[in-house]
């Protein structure tokens, strides 16, 4: 009798992957001092990192904190708001942006991934003004 071969499953292996061994991925880490590019990120970042101004109370401070973030992001497209606001919403591990947001006091970071949730709503208004 025959043997039985599958569409599915092959007992063929192609030449060179049988012998190669899985190597972990590699993570580079940036020094902090190290520029960043001039991306979305880099500028959120940079407001998260900015220091308070002298004479500057931290209420007032974050708040201001808060105002250039919630500007820079709205900026950004439906799609792209989207993205952010599960982004910020679920930090992952190595996600530099998401950690840093994820300092923010909870009623700042909800109040931010509120009004990126927002964003259809924003957008309707926008195009019945015009």
């Amino acid at each position: 009798m025959a043997a039985i071969s599958s569409l599915f499953r092959s007992d063929h292996q192609p030449r060179g992957l049988a012998d190669a061994r899985p190597t972990p991925p590699t993570v580079a880490i940036r020094p902090t001092a190290a520029p960043r590019p001039e991306t979305l990120d880099a500028r959120l970042i940079e407001i998260l990192d900015a220091p308070l101004a002298i004479g500057e109370t931290t209420l007032n401070g974050f708040a201001r904190k808060e105002t250039e973030l919630g500007t820079l992001l709205a900026t950004l497209s439906v799609l792209e708001a989207r993205a952010m606001q599960a982004r910020l919403a679920n930090p992952k591990r190595g996600d530099e942006l998401a950690n840093k947001f994820a300092r923010l006091t909870y009623e700042r970071r909800a109040r931010l991934i509120a009004f990126l949730a927002d964003v259809r709503r924003r957008e309707a208004i926008a195009m019945g003004r015009r």
